[in-house]
């Protein structure tokens, strides 16, 4: 087995891939907002969150399919790895990944991509209107990225007995049968479905929780961004950045309980030989 990356190290790792994405969006005029436990350990820590190495953005859908089309035409160490770029990648969470590295999974769906340290790509859609109309396209993109997760687990569930991993296997059989790539495209043709309107709400459509309260925003809360300071480099940041924090976390200027104060990833990163 290769060696395994550190806390630090991965830290480090992502917060170059961060400044790799950083600088294609500014070369390219592309829109992006730090966010979840990025924006938090800002906030909070001017930086990472101490037993944490998460990097998360949001996107525009428009900005991200153009990023698509960049990152196609990059060869280098740092690779975007998408269902719109390799059809053998399954889920609807974008990330760039460090090819220098690789990722051993612990987690309950398949990855059928070689993965390393990572950043994720949150997705931004318009939404509707108003907040009714968002919420419920919030929810109907959810409910088929339910559907995508039914027919993308694993047999065996790790916090589930055999038992009751085979039942549920057996229940989401149609989900298996319909296949991964059916419900991806759906997803993805849905959530752009005001791809070419402008609205007044916009939706974390890749966010995978049910409540449309914690995903659904006015665009205003987002608009051009402002820039907050992470480490030592500016990255630019929701209009309401407050308001986001408050929505996903609380009260997010208090610590968790010390016991609480871990990473929850369910993979090892090791160096490439």
């Amino acid at each position: 087995m290769s060696e395994e990356i550190t806390l630090k190290e991965s830290q480090q790792l992502v917060f170059e891939i961060l400044k790799f994405y950083k600088q294609i969006c500014d070369e390219n005029n592309l829109t992006y907002y730090i966010a979840y436990g990025t924006l938090i350990g800002a906030v909070r820590h001017h930086g990472f969150i101490p037993w944490d190495d998460d990097i998360d953005v949001l996107m525009p859908r428009k900005d991200y399919n153009k990023l698509v089309e960049i990152m196609g035409n990059i060869d280098g160490r740092y690779k975007l790895v998408s269902y719109e770029n390799n059809n053998k990648f399954t889920a609807p969470l974008p990330k760039i990944i460090d090819t220098k590295t690789e990722l051993v999974q612990k987690y309950d769906f398949y990855e059928r991509v070689p993965l390393g340290v990572y950043i994720d790509i949150f997705i931004l859609d318009n939404a509707g209107n108003d907040f009714q109309e968002a919420s419920s396209f919030y929810q109907n993109v959810y409910s088929i990225y339910r559907k995508w997760l039914k027919s993308d687990l694993k047999l065996f569930l790790n916090n589930k007995s055999k038992f009751r991993s085979i039942l549920g296997f057996v229940k989401r059989l149609p989900y298996k049968i319909h296949g991964i790539s059916y419900y991806l495209r759906r997803y993805t043709e849905y959530s752009s479905s005001y791809i070419d309107v402008n609205t007044k709400y916009i939706a974390a459509t890749n966010a995978g929780t049910p409540e449309a309260e914690r995903n659904v925003f006015l665009f205003s809360d987002f608009g051009e961004g402002i820039d907050i300071l992470f480490e030592d480099v500016y990255f630019r940041a929701p209009n309401n950045y407050q308001k986001l924090l408050e929505v996903e976390y609380g009260d997010y200027m208090k610590l968790p309980p010390k016991e609480k104060q871990v990473s929850h990833h369910m993979y090892e990163l090791h160096w490439k030989n």
